[in-house]
């Protein structure tokens, strides 16, 4: 007889004095499941395959328990022995010969052991010790297509792979904002360096430092103020020139003027695209239309 396991269909030959070891629990030698092999013998090994288990035993046998007290129950409160469809009321009287006599054990109603001969064949006891027999030495075939899932090294190559290209998407469309970021910079210039692509240059205000600033009236137009700057990129990298901006305020703090220059406005011999190396100190000369008597204070932020 044929047998195979539930889980992993590895296929075992086994004989009846196998199973009445264990009363038909056996455990695979392959995946180590336990399972009853009462329900699933066949002659024919592809049978034997193709099987899938029926209702768990435990549960079956539970139905069956349920039934039989429920018969009993009738029993009880009838005053009358329950019987089965078909079978007659009463029994010919037995002759009292003085010997002890076997009284036939009664069947549930949802026993058939006409539909299942083998599993008839190995009833189990409740009261019986649980065994379990072991089909290590009797696998004769193993369905590989059932073992548990392995590590698949390619699949991890692959997926590593496409998260890598995820990332450099990521950095290739964002890397203007990443290249300000110290701690991404060196990473960010070095994969920039086999596809030729230009990062923007640093831009870390605090490193920018104003050593001069003066507001005067101009020499030679009249309503206009000449303004003259000076700062240093204290980094110890290429910085961009930063926006300047000038604003002028009253007594009380209020602006009354305020003015951004772009690079481009007052650089005048220099390249705003080369930005500013360490410690180069940048001039700035710019003539602005006087604000008016309102404006006594001005201040020069950087952005």
């Amino acid at each position: 007889m044929y047998v195979a396991c539930p889980s992993c269909k590895s296929l075992y030959a086994v004989s009846a004095d196998q199973l009445r070891l264990a009363d038909g629990h056996v455990r695979c030698g392959q995946c180590h499941t336990l399972f009853n092999a009462t329900h699933a013998v066949f002659a024919d090994p592809h049978q034997a395959l193709a099987f899938e288990r029926p209702l768990h035993q435990d549960l079956a046998r539970e139905i069956d328990d349920l039934v039989d007290r429920a018969l009993d129950q009738v029993s009880g409160a009838t005053g009358e022995p329950a019987v089965e469809a078909g079978v007659a009321e009463t029994a010919p009287p037995v002759p009292d010969t003085g010997e002890a006599t076997v009284e036939p054990v009664g069947l549930s109603a949802g026993m058939d052991f006409y539909a299942q001969p083998v599993a008839g064949e190995f009833v189990r006891s409740q009261a019986e010790e649980e065994q379990v027999y072991d089909l290590s030495e009797t696998m004769l075939f193993h369905d590989e297509s059932f073992h548990e899932p392995r590590t698949s090294w390619g699949g991890v190559a692959a997926a590593l792979l496409l998260t890598l290209v995820l990332v450099a998407q990521y950095a290739w469309w964002d890397r203007n904002r990443l290249a300000q970021i110290t701690a991404l910079r060196p990473a960010l210039e070095w994969l920039c360096k086999p596809v030729s692509c230009d990062l923007p240059l640093r831009h870390d205000l605090t490193q920018v430092e104003m050593v001069e600033r003066e507001v005067r009236d101009h020499p030679n137009v009249a309503d206009a103020l000449l303004v003259s700057a000076a700062f240093i990129n204290r980094a110890s990298y290429p910085q961009a020139y930063p926006v300047l901006q000038i604003s002028f305020s009253d007594t009380s703090g209020t602006p009354v003027a305020v003015r951004r220059f772009m690079p481009e406005e007052y650089l005048h011999d220099k390249n705003p695209a080369r930005g500013m190396a360490p410690g180069e100190q940048t001039l700035v000369m710019l003539e602005v239309v006087d604000p008016g008597e309102r404006a006594v204070s001005y201040q020069f932020d950087f952005m």
